[in-house]
């Protein structure tokens, strides 16, 4: 279990055992709060069951955007603790606030731990390099799939997140290209290519006219025979980013468009093939 999985976990827990205690002690905690009405200990304490099964169902396989959303609701819990504390707002007890206080701290940590764990998702080891792969088993032989997936002149014609492609020079590995996507456009180069296998691209992030938050881009593109007429396609793609921060921020979000991306670009090969 990874160390983000660990503090999942540790939230899941905590969150379900203060929920079931909410309804299950309602009266007791609302007079410890000195109040009458322990309705909205109810209220909390199921909010807090709904939110410990979300995020349960991210422990098997942590989503960076899902997990992003818990860590947002972590930190608004503590805002808001924070804010009655200081302001006194309600005429609770100084047990209350105490109370209030220490879950505060106690979720403060989930948050922090949480967003740790989510910095390092989908890095490659302990390296500060993320590594995404997408695998597509096609109907083809392995020579026609080398043919339709290295037409890396005509990548636009697939790809939905590029417009244009232009072959600046060389052929292979070496080979430069430009990719344009509305107003945004970059330079990459061949660094791999052996024929009818693999080929790799390393993008030009270091340009002063790079438009994303990247200082690290490589794509793998390679086939794998698994019978005469059924090929397997692997895309791999490595990349790290300009600031420390981006892992948090950005990834959840830059991951969910990579999926997107690499299956709409997969499918469509799957399309080409199938009429060949």
């Amino acid at each position: 279990m990874s160390f983000l999985q660990t503090v999942l976990l540790c939230n899941t827990i905590f969150s379900f055992i203060t929920g079931i205690s909410l309804i299950l002690f309602n009266k007791t905690i609302a007079s410890w709060f000195n109040k009458q009405n322990s309705v909205i200990f109810w209220v909390i304490g199921i909010g807090l069951l709904y939110f410990s099964y979300s995020v349960y169902i991210q422990i098997k396989n942590p989503k960076p955007d899902a997990v992003f959303y818990i860590i947002t609701q972590d930190i608004i819990w503590v805002l808001v603790s924070v804010v009655i504390v200081i302001i006194k707002p309600f005429n609770i007890s100084t047990i209350g606030y105490q109370t209030i206080s220490i879950i505060a701290f106690i979720i403060l940590l989930f948050g922090i731990g949480q967003t740790i764990g989510l910095a390092q998702i989908d890095n490659v080891s302990q390296k500060k390099v993320k590594h995404l792969e997408y695998k597509r088993i096609v109907n083809a032989s392995k020579k026609s799939t080398w043919e339709v997936i290295s037409d890396v002149a005509n990548y636009h014609k697939v790809a939905p997140n590029i417009d244009r492609v232009e072959i600046i020079s060389g052929k292979g590995e070496g080979m430069v290209r430009s990719c344009s996507h509305k107003a945004d456009s970059w330079t990459e180069t061949a660094i791999l290519w052996e024929e009818g296998e693999q080929y790799s691209f390393r993008v030009h992030t270091n340009a002063k006219d790079y438009p994303y938050p990247l200082k690290l881009l490589k794509g793998t593109w390679k086939v794998v025979e698994i019978s005469e007429n059924k090929t397997k396609i692997i895309m791999m793609f490595d990349f790290a980013y300009k600031k420390k921060i981006h892992n948090i921020i950005i990834h959840p979000f830059m991951k969910k468009e990579f999926n997107k991306i690499s299956n709409e670009l997969l499918d469509n090969w799957v399309d080409i093939l199938s009429d060949k």
